[in-house]
């Protein structure tokens, strides 16, 4: 199956599991913005290896809804519109319960629950309906 064409966004693009995902998706054609929340290095890397008109680095918080929508904004900027969303970003804490915050666990939440779901809220972000 040809991507050619297709624009996706990979959150937690950087790195492991959403990194192969983003190679994936490019070696398939589609143009591949590769989501980080700190690690710029990694990114430019991947963005490196798939190529600067293909691929987009942007650093955004995949679990902060105004971040998402800045994320968004910049892959319809930049490629026109958004056809994949790969909602990879997440974090598993390793801690017991009785160590638990909720510093940490709102933390886990807004990245593994609401980050994805206000991403697939897409069209709420962007103007054009795709």
């Amino acid at each position: 199956m040809s991507l050619q064409g297709k624009v996706a966004i990979v959150t937690g693009g950087s790195k492991g599991i959403g990194k192969a995902t983003a190679l994936k998706l490019a070696k398939e054609g589609a143009s591949v913005v590769i989501n980080y929340g700190s690690d710029s290095k990694a990114a430019d890397d991947v963005v490196e290896q798939i190529g600067n008109k293909q691929a987009l680095a942007v650093q955004a918080d995949a679990g902060n809804v105004a971040s998402l929508e800045q994320l968004v904004n910049t892959t319809v900027e930049r490629f026109g519109k958004i056809d994949i969303l790969i909602a990879n970003a997440g974090v598993m804490p390793n801690v017991d319960l009785m160590h638990m915050t909720e510093e940490l666990f709102n933390q886990v939440f807004n990245l593994n629950v609401k980050g994805p779901m206000f991403l697939a809220q897409v069209r709420r972000f962007v103007r054009s309906s795709f």
